[in-house]
């Protein structure tokens, strides 16, 4: 993982019930690839990534793409705040849509 500039991470329903896991992608100009499959999607399970990734690597990364999932936010906001963060454009279209329906 030595060219690492960029992650992203999300979740995927693994079974019915709210049974996920946490992705977490390196992307880059050229390709995307998974990096990382964490069971559950909580801070415990996303701070075990930094922990297992290690704080030389971690240093090396420079942009960081979430949804508004709080547990990511947090723990992002904790071990990567060093990071550019995007947010996920289709969660911010959501929000909108719903504020101004609430207009």
């Amino acid at each position: 993982m030595n060219g690492i500039m960029a992650i992203g991470v999300d979740e995927v329903q693994c079974r019915k019930g709210y049974k996920y896991l946490t992705l977490v992608y390196q992307i880059g100009s050229a390709n995307t690839r998974l990096l990382w499959i964490g069971k559950g999607r909580t801070e415990v399970t996303f701070q075990t990534f930094f922990d297992q990734l290690g704080e030389a690597v971690v240093k090396r990364i420079e942009y960081v793409c979430s949804d508004m999932w709080k547990p990511y936010l947090k723990v992002i906001k904790q071990r990567a705040g060093h990071e550019l963060h995007l947010l996920d454009w289709f969660q911010i279209v959501v929000r909108v849509n719903k504020l101004l329906d609430e207009v």
